[in-house]
């Protein structure tokens, strides 16, 4: 299993509006995807952070969707970021 984690700054106002474009649009185009396991948004109203978890079967359905997630954030999610969003990819060697 391989996840990806993706570290977004948001517009303080912005953070509601985000977390419906996440649970509307965003989240049902990735578990479309061929290898998609879960998705968890982290949210920290208070500074207006976000992370968001995705776990895929393995490291190529991650970088295959990772394509179909930048075009869903440069289309409707970039003009709530206060910056670019960070990504990273883990392997998942242990889960239960």
């Amino acid at each position: 299993m391989y996840a990806q984690i993706i570290r977004i700054s948001l517009k303080p106002d912005q953070v509601e509006e985000f977390r419906e474009l996440y649970e509307e649009y965003i989240v049902p185009e990735l578990a479309g995807q061929e290898g998609y396991r879960n998705f968890y948004l982290l949210l920290d109203r208070e500074n207006s952070r976000a992370i968001s978890f995705t776990l895929w079967e393995d490291r190529e359905s991650a970088e295959r969707a990772e394509e179909v997630n930048l075009y869903l954030e440069q289309r409707a999610g970039y003009p709530l970021y206060s910056g670019p969003p960070q990504r990273e990819g883990y392997e998942v060697p242990v889960w239960k």
